[in-house]
């Protein structure tokens, strides 16, 4: 859906992104890049919503996947346009707050000075060496300047508790939400590296993750390709720093709809094992799968695959290895 929504943001535009490009066949990063002019890192961070992209990335790349950009650009203006306007809020919170403690700083500051002239402080004859002097320990000269600095807590104590009352928590929401989004990412990162891995890869990723949610995108090829029946291909894409791959396959027979795409990669060791990952897509034109991270040098991925025509099932023949 490009449309915004009123809890609309960048991880949910990340989202429909990262679908629109499953639909439009999942291009690679590369070919995106060569599609859009943009480069494979900042492709990356938008289907991953890492930040919100600008509008010229939303519009190459909606273009690329085959729709009409102007909605989705419209979403993104209006996402960035509630970013701005939180940001303002919160540090409009701010602002009232510091002001009403530098006016409370000031009060005290005034009945300080009035302290300071009352009966018992230093006398109009003093000489200016004596006023300035440091005062003794357990001497009355400091007695001011704690009743200014308790005036000071009080008066901030109560600025605090007037904005807690009357509702005005808006730095408040937007650094828990900051707080939110920040244990959303530490629990992605943590799933993606707390599983075992391959001691060859740069990248610490795990078995059933979804390459595009992950850094194996920048560097991933195809490493091995064959065209099949009714006009279809099966592909593995391998990403050498994941030391991962991942299966693809895509029709080019114009009969997506009401069909389906089947794909799956699993360890020529084991097709039937655990890690064998599977995905099956309705109405698209191609479909991948999530990530296999080869066990060993020796270990290789086998991908196979299948389509659907008028609800037949065609098998797209012998598994594809690398």
């Amino acid at each position: 859906m490009a449309d915004a929504t009123p809890n609309d943001d960048i991880a949910a535009l990340a989202s429909d992104l990262r679908a629109l490009r499953l639909a439009a066949g999942s291009p690679t990063l590369g070919k995106l890049q060569h599609d859009t002019g943009i480069s494979k890192t900042v492709l990356s961070d938008a289907f991953a919503g890492r930040q919100l992209p600008s509008a010229r990335t939303v519009d190459r790349v909606v273009r690329a996947c085959g729709e009409d950009p102007a909605r989705w650009v419209r979403r993104r203006d209006a996402i960035a346009t509630g970013s701005a306007a939180t940001l303002a809020t919160a540090t409009s919170g701010r602002v009232t707050s510091d002001a009403q403690a530098s006016s409370a700083q000031r009060s005290s500051a005034q009945r300080s000075s009035a302290d300071a002239s009352s009966p018992g402080a230093s006398s109009p004859g003093a000489s200016a060496t004596e006023a300035d002097r440091e005062p003794r320990a357990g001497s009355t000269a400091r007695r001011p300047l704690r009743r200014g600095a308790i005036a000071a807590l009080v008066a901030g104590a109560f600025v605090l508790g007037t904005l807690a009352s009357a509702g005005v928590s808006a730095a408040v929401t937007a650094a828990a939400l900051d707080q939110a989004r920040a244990e959303a990412r530490e629990a992605a990162i943590k799933e993606l590296t707390d599983a075992p891995i391959n001691p060859r890869a740069q990248i610490n990723v795990h078995n059933g993750v979804d390459p595009a949610l992950t850094p194996c995108v920048n560097d991933a090829e195809v490493a091995t390709s064959s065209d099949r029946t009714n006009h279809t291909r099966l592909e593995i894409i391998w990403s050498n720093k994941c030391y991962a791959g991942w299966g693809r396959v895509t029709r080019y027979d114009e009969q997506v709809s009401g069909n389906s795409v089947t794909v799956s990669i699993y360890p020529e060791t084991a097709p039937q094992g655990p890690d064998r990952q599977s995905a099956t897509e309705p109405n698209v034109q191609g479909a991948y799968t999530t990530l296999v991270v080869r066990p060993t040098p020796q270990t290789r991925l086998c991908a196979v695959g299948a389509i659907t025509v008028d609800g037949e099932s065609i098998d797209l023949g012998e598994p594809l290895c690398i």
